[in-house]
């Protein structure tokens, strides 16, 4: 485990700071990318603290750091008593008997009108038991400039290559603009993308049973050379090798990117800030992969709560996951993200002013019921978490692009790490 704290950006004054763990409860959540969410979540964990007479810190941690802040705090038996992570990671901390069972309080969501999407949930549970609660769902549109498009006669790409002849075409009439922001460093958001990737161009990291790794096949080697090709020709910006999980936002919202794989927070981003390039731009699905086994294949992600096992709040640990989930609460949370978050509960995309009234969101519900977790073609396990806690896949794409790999070299590396960590 990696033993060095970085900076951390607290939830109250969104300035970096180290957590205390002084108070008697202490809660790390993810960056929202929403600085008036993480302050909406930041004022609940205040007001529960003050309603149960208990002293309640709440942090938020970029969620590019968190495994690494994680990995010191529980070697420094100084782990917070709540801790968001993304949904891929969550096994792999039940894996290592870190986290508490938290079957009652997912049972508490259920029993609400709806439901919850009951898709997510794979990645939450551990040896039959939910060791984590999904806090939202995740959806991944590709963002398009349509204005860009338009420009070089062109229509909204359907397909991979269709896309890679629309961003040469761009990129030539617009030298400032790249083609296609896809993130290619070591951020979540490039482990995400890339899966999403070579899911579409018809690869899968696992046989169906999980007991076998798929990851070296033609397909796959496709996806690889695909973005090989896109580099070199200058399609893709070189700084992706080192953006952080809002590299592709940020390039999109200043006009630098012409397509993006990224959630919905790039829509209510331009709506607050920027209403023409949200005039120019629209949310599609992920286009599909060349071949028989091409597809259009968006991931299906969450982020997570989970309670430490070892915390000497439990109880507290998980009525702070019940006040959460409050309807009022929940509610006003998922209004303030703007679409960035989808809530777990199905009836709220259609009750909820900001899905009901917002057409560009109407996908959203199908996309959460219809999209791949991670460990396809199985289902998530302690193996896909740890192949995702230790970055194989951004890191095969690296060896390609910075150390000069070949593409079938690249996956070839993957399958390696990744059959390794199926031995053990």
């Amino acid at each position: 485990m990696k033993t060095l704290l970085g900076s951390l950006i607290t939830g109250t004054i969104l300035a970096f700071a180290t957590p205390s763990l002084a108070a008697d409860l202490t809660i790390w959540g993810l960056q929202s990318f929403n600085p008036q969410a993480d302050k909406v979540v930041a004022e609940l964990a205040k007001q529960f603290g003050k309603e149960r007479g208990i002293d309640v810190e709440y942090v938020v941690v970029p969620g590019n750091v968190m495994s690494e802040r994680l990995a010191a705090a529980f070697e420094g038996k100084a782990a917070p008593d709540v801790f968001a992570q993304v949904g891929q990671q969550a096994q792999y901390y039940a894996s290592l008997g870190l986290t508490e069972p938290l079957d009652d309080v997912v049972a508490n969501m259920r029993g609400k009108s709806g439901g919850i999407y009951e898709g997510i949930m794979p990645q939450a549970m551990y040896e039959g038991q939910a060791h984590a609660v999904p806090l939202e769902v995740d959806v991944f549109p590709m963002f398009a400039r349509t204005d860009l498009l338009k420009e070089a006669g062109l229509e909204i790409p359907k397909t991979w290559d269709e896309l890679r002849a629309a961003a040469k075409a761009i990129t030539e009439k617009n030298p400032q603009v790249a083609g296609l922001g896809i993130t290619l460093s070591n951020a979540n958001d490039a482990e995400m993308q890339m899966r999403m990737l070579v899911w579409s161009f018809g690869g899968a990291m696992f046989s169906e049973d999980g007991k076998t790794a798929t990851w070296n096949t033609p397909e796959t080697v496709a996806a690889y050379q695909y973005i090989a090709d896109m580099f070199a020709e200058g399609l893709i910006p070189k700084t992706v090798l080192t953006w952080d999980d809002a590299g592709n936002n940020t390039a999109y919202q200043t006009g630098r990117a012409a397509f993006i794989m990224n959630p919905a927070s790039v829509y209510s981003w331009m709506k607050e800030n920027d209403p023409e390039l949200l005039a120019s731009s629209a949310m599609i699905e992920i286009p599909k992969g060349p071949g028989d086994k091409g597809r259009s294949a968006s991931i299906l992600s969450s982020f997570m709560w989970l309670v430490n096992k070892s915390g000497a709040r439990k109880d507290d640990s998980k009525a702070w996951l019940d006040c959460f989930f409050q309807t009022e609460n929940y509610e006003k949370l998922i209004e303030v993200t703007g679409g960035r978050w989808v809530p777990v509960y199905p009836e709220m995309t259609k009750t909820l002013p900001l899905f009901a009234d917002t057409p560009a969101f109407a996908p959203f519900d199908a996309m959460a019921k219809n999209g791949i977790v991670d460990g396809y073609k199985a289902a998530p396990s302690v193996a896909s978490a740890a192949v995702y806690q230790s970055k194989v896949v951004s890191q095969s794409f690296q060896k390609m692009l910075v150390d000069g790999m070949s593409a079938a070299d690249a996956v070839a590396w993957a399958q390696t790490q990744i059959e390794n960590t199926l031995k053990k």
